[in-house]
């Protein structure tokens, strides 16, 4: 009996510590979670709660097999708020303390940027107008210096340095000290913020380690937060001409340029600022987040959590094969300087036939995105001009590639057959100028009887000559545009548009416009002008039927985790060439027999021919007022009987055409290597899991 009462005693307390335990835990929980400290009842709980932006990491760019090209890392910066430290010696201890850690941890911290410094046994100004200038319209400018002097009462007498260092430190109770120069200019860039005059980030330390991060907490020092940022990683050396940079937004552009504050951009958000970063800054910014940090009334952290969650950038998938790119840049920088003696700059774009999707555009000399701010100063200074992306900014003159616009029209105007025959007979008279076939100029000689797909192996001038005269300017140039050439691509990066020859752009230039200029255009000489990438989509037009696609380097767009597309490239046609099935073969034999016929070309593409490869091509050389050496073009596709990509080549003085086809050859030989196909069929796979 006495058991059974023990039991049932035992069971009823059980029950109400049990019940208590619930009742505290629900009331733990409505107090944390619930009813938490809010901003409404920050002041009642003697706390002090603060939002912040939090910026969102930015999508990863990949090329078309899902290679990362460019990702974030998680950067440690140092942050100071000289609000919350305290007075004026709180402050200078403060700095104090963490400049001693920085030396004894071997950590570097920023420079604030204070105009003044140690000059012989006293100080100077760094600048010569270190409070206000003349800007280029005459309007004197006031510098953030003389702001923060105004604001704090220090004077802003010009060519007195020592005396606005002395106001300085007697401000901040430093005078006499050894180290006072370096401690204001901590301080210095924490003011210019303080009071407003600034409003970019500054961290007294970035990318720290963890024993740094470590210590300044154990440390417990008031105003010092450890901040976490994004920082973009390159893990190609290459394409830096196209995925381009990110960096802050600049004051002309927060609202009068690009008007990023219009678009819900914080003041000193980071973006893109040239190439894909740029292009496709829409899907790779993220959704800024906003945190709330509470802290008691003495600064102390009590807790800090999102009020808003940030949400990362898209994921940008480009229709670039990285591989064959990196193969691109290889080959013009182990060619280029061989060819041209190291005179000029080189250039080269890979297109997909079947939806001007840009596998390769390369320009040569390059550049390192990883080290760009380092190196800038020396590479806006180097004359080969490294920064220049020749591939989609470059305008060279076509030279003999254009033959095939004038073949084109010729036929397709009814001016030839494809079985009619010209004689070139080296040179011909019009209108009193003699016009002279380059292999009159070479040897005295003559091509004798030509028909269209002779005359494109021979690149004949005077096949050429006569069927330009019978087409005129406004026919040449309607055809040469139908292809794309001296018009815009479609292309998502900037881009120029080059120039058609002919009366109207000799207007626009104050030149005279003669009849025989119309003979020059139809060899590609004469004012045109055109892209690279221009040339390689006309190519891809022509061997993949007439159909001139939209070039694009989006292939998508997915979110951030990769698991709902938001955006998938279509092919689209921006326009057809009109062309007979026979017109366009009897052309594509004659660059056929370019490749066979010509003995520089042939041995460049030996290695091709071996595997049964059959590469079809169009070389072209176009001589440019006052330069010795005549710029080198050389245009080629394949495979012959079913294209799958077409590759243009420029080199700056580098003479002839032929010359440069050593590079097509050696990207065409990495693209059909069994080596790129597996690594085209890896990439896929990965992809795929």
């Amino acid at each position: 009996m006495k058991y059974k009462m023990f039991r049932f005693r035992s069971g009823v307390f059980a029950v109400f510590v049990l019940a208590m335990a619930g009742l505290f835990l629900f009331l733990l929980y409505d107090a944390q979670i619930i009813h938490g400290i809010d901003i409404d009842a920050s002041t009642a709980a003697n706390t002090i709660v603060t939002r912040e932006t939090v910026e969102a990491g930015r999508g990863e760019i990949t090329d078309r097999y899902g290679r990362v090209l460019v990702s974030n890392r998680t950067v440690y910066n140092a942050e100071l708020d000289v609000g919350a430290m305290g007075d004026y010696a709180e402050q200078v201890a403060t700095v104090r303390r963490l400049i001693a850690l920085c030396r004894a941890q071997g950590q570097e911290w920023q420079s604030g940027g204070l105009p003044i410094e140690a000059r012989g046994d006293g100080y100077a100004f760094t600048s010569e107008t270190p409070f206000s200038y003349l800007d280029s319209d005459g309007v004197r400018q006031y510098t953030n210096f003389y702001e923060l002097c105004e604001e704090m009462e220090w004077p802003t007498t010009a060519g007195d340095a020592e005396r606005v260092l002395g106001a300085m430190l007697a401000t901040f109770g430093l005078t006499g000290a050894e180290d006072a120069l370096e401690v204001l200019d901590v301080l210095y860039a924490c003011y210019l913020r303080e009071e407003e005059i600034v409003w970019t980030d500054w961290y007294f330390a970035e990318d720290v380690d963890i024993d740094f991060i470590t210590i300044v907490s154990e440390e417990g020092l008031r105003g010092v937060e450890i901040r976490t940022t994004a920082e973009r990683v390159y893990h190609t050396d290459a394409a830096a001409h196209l995925l381009g940079q990110v960096g802050p937004i600049s004051a002309e552009n927060w609202e009068d340029g690009e008007n990023y504050r219009a678009q819900g951009y914080a003041m000193d958000a980071t973006v893109g600022l040239s190439g894909v970063e740029y292009a496709f800054e829409e899907y790779l910014r993220g959704t800024a987040g906003t945190a709330e940090i509470i802290t008691d009334l003495d600064g102390t952290l009590l807790s800090e959590r999102y009020a808003e969650e940030p949400v990362a950038g898209s994921n940008v998938s480009l229709t670039l094969d990285i591989r064959l790119q990196e193969a691109a840049e290889r080959a013009l920088a182990e060619h280029t300087e061989e060819i041209n003696g190291g005179e000029g700059g080189s250039a080269v774009v890979v297109l997909d036939v079947s939806d001007g999707g840009v596998l390769a555009a390369a320009s040569w000399p390059t550049f390192d995105l990883t080290t760009y701010n380092e190196d800038y100063e020396a590479l806006a200074a180097d004359a080969l001009r490294p920064l220049y992306n020749r591939a989609l900014l470059g305008t060279y003159a076509p030279g003999s590639t254009y033959k095939i616009v004038t073949a084109t029209a010729a036929l397709d105007e009814g001016i030839i057959t494809t079985d009619d025959t010209i004689r070139c007979t080296g040179w011909l008279d019009y209108l009193g100028t003699t016009f002279r076939c380059w292999i009159y100029r070479t040897n005295g000689g003559n091509h004798g009887l030509e028909t269209v797909t002779d005359a494109i192996r021979d690149s004949c001038n005077i096949f050429f000559y006569t069927v330009g005269e019978q087409l005129g300017i406004e026919t040449l140039t309607e055809y040469a545009q139908a292809y794309g050439l001296g018009v815009e691509t479609g292309i998502e990066l900037s881009e120029s548009t080059g120039v058609n020859a002919g009366p109207e752009y000799s207007d626009r230039v104050g030149a005279v416009w003669y009849p025989g200029n119309t003979l020059s255009a139809a060899i590609g000489q004469s004012d045109n002008q055109f892209t690279p990438l221009q040339i390689c989509n006309y190519i891809a037009t022509l061997v993949n039927g007439g159909n001139r696609y939209s070039v694009h380097l989006l292939k998508s767009v997915k979110r951030y985790d990769n698991t709902e597309l938001l955006y998938q490239h279509e092919a689209e046609v921006l326009n057809e060439v009109p062309l007979s099935e026979e017109s366009r073969s009897a052309i594509l034999q004659g660059m056929a027999e370019v490749v066979d016929g010509t003995a520089t070309v042939r041995e460049a593409f030996a290695g091709l021919t071996g595997q049964g490869i059959q590469v079809g091509a169009k070389t072209g050389s176009a001589q440019v007022s006052g330069q010795e050496n005549a710029n080198g073009l050389f245009v080629c596709f394949a495979p012959y009987d079913d294209p799958e990509i077409a590759v243009c080549v420029a080199v700056e003085k580098g003479g002839s055409g032929a010359a440069t086809s050593v590079i097509a050859a050696d990207i065409l030989e990495y693209y059909f290597s069994d080596q790129a196909e597996l690594e085209r069929v890896d990439a896929e796979n990965q992809l795929l899991r």
